[in-house]
């Protein structure tokens, strides 16, 4: 038995992934399902969440991007030949 769902999926993200399935010689639908297919069972027993997992994905890559560049501009930065 099979169910149809609807998903809402940023433009370029769906146009990635379509381009993906395209050249796997798959349709979208079978992507997503062998994607699914992967997904432990229930009885598995779920790892403890790192401490820092509830930051993850909180910053867009710009963001990211900025944040690196600021450390690398304004944070000294170790010479390993002065060891």
């Amino acid at each position: 038995m099979t169910s149809k769902i609807t998903l809402d999926i940023d433009e370029a993200l769906l146009q990635k992934a379509e381009r993906w399935a395209q050249q796997q010689k798959l349709s979208l639908a079978d992507v997503i399902t062998n994607f699914l297919r992967q997904l432990p069972d229930n009885d598995v027993t779920p790892q403890q969440e790192h401490p820092l997992a509830k930051f993850a994905g909180i910053l867009s890559d710009t963001e990211a991007r900025e944040l690196q560049q600021v450390i690398a501009a304004e944070f000294e930065q170790i010479d390993t030949n002065e060891w």
